[in-house]
């Protein structure tokens, strides 16, 4: 009897151990946006690689849940899951939400065709020009400029149509972040075509990006600073540069089976 109960006694400190060493676990909302973040994409994508291995070294493991920005927005708001990456800061998200440290940062610069040279330093050297625009899109200085009938508004469907309209001439131009510009053409598009495509160096608006916490989850704060140590630990480490490099090279982009 001695012998059952030291074994029970053992048992009962190996599952405390394990619980111990458990990871906590954090659902996050998630969106498509190639090559960021897409359940179709290596690691769920670049963005979603780097959330999960900070919340890693946070001692936390993530579960994504897929769906359109507006609902995981909204979940968000109303507290249904505890975050949702990436999204830019802004005062209407601030109001329910808090935001991390910057996952990513990228620029907007615009893609045109080759042949046509353009100057492109301000939006006023678009006056006149066509641009693609993509439903839900938010424009930004852009859209003041379509309101105020300075630039035409060419409505595509997504990224890939609207490089197919500008090579074939039906628009002058389109603003892009410039990494899901060049994904989008390596993924549908022949090295000819891509060839054909180039994006100006200037940029127009350096964005960040982070994952923002629901304001109405209980621990939202704290979880919040757990990510922001896991992050600069990984911002630091060489496993980030190889991420980073791994990115460059298009290796997050949907991989042929």
């Amino acid at each position: 009897m001695r012998c059952l109960a030291w074994i029970a006694c053992g048992l009962c400190l190996a599952g405390a151990a394990a619980r111990a060493w458990a990871l906590d676990e954090v659902v996050l909302a998630n969106g498509e946006w190639a090559p960021y973040q897409s359940a179709k994409l290596p690691h769920q994508g670049f963005a979603s690689h780097v959330v999960s291995e900070a919340f890693r070294l946070a001692g936390i493991q993530v579960i994504y849940r897929f769906y359109p920005w507006a609902r995981a927005e909204a979940m968000v708001r109303g507290g249904g899951v505890a975050g949702s990456l990436v999204w830019s800061e802004t005062p209407q998200r601030r109001a329910f939400a808090w935001f991390s440290d910057p996952v990513i940062v990228d620029d907007e610069v615009v893609f045109h065709l080759a042949t046509r040279k353009m100057k492109a330093e301000r939006i006023e050297d678009f006056y006149g020009l066509t641009m693609a625009t993509f439903n839900g899109s938010r424009l930004g200085a852009w859209q003041e400029a379509i309101d105020a009938g300075r630039i035409r508004s060419y409505v595509v469907k997504d990224i890939e149509a609207g490089m197919r309209q500008l090579l074939i001439g039906r628009l002058d131009f389109i603003p892009l972040i410039r990494s899901v510009g060049f994904s989008v053409l390596r993924q549908h598009f022949t090295p000819r075509e891509q060839a054909a495509i180039v994006a100006e160096p200037h940029v127009f608006v350096r964005a960040e990006y982070g994952v923002m916490f629901s304001r109405k989850q209980p621990g939202g704060e704290a979880l919040l600073r757990r990510f922001n140590a896991g992050l600069a630990k990984l911002k630091a480490s060489a496993e980030y540069r190889q991420m980073a490099r791994d990115f460059a090279a298009g290796k997050y982009d949907p991989q042929p089976y």
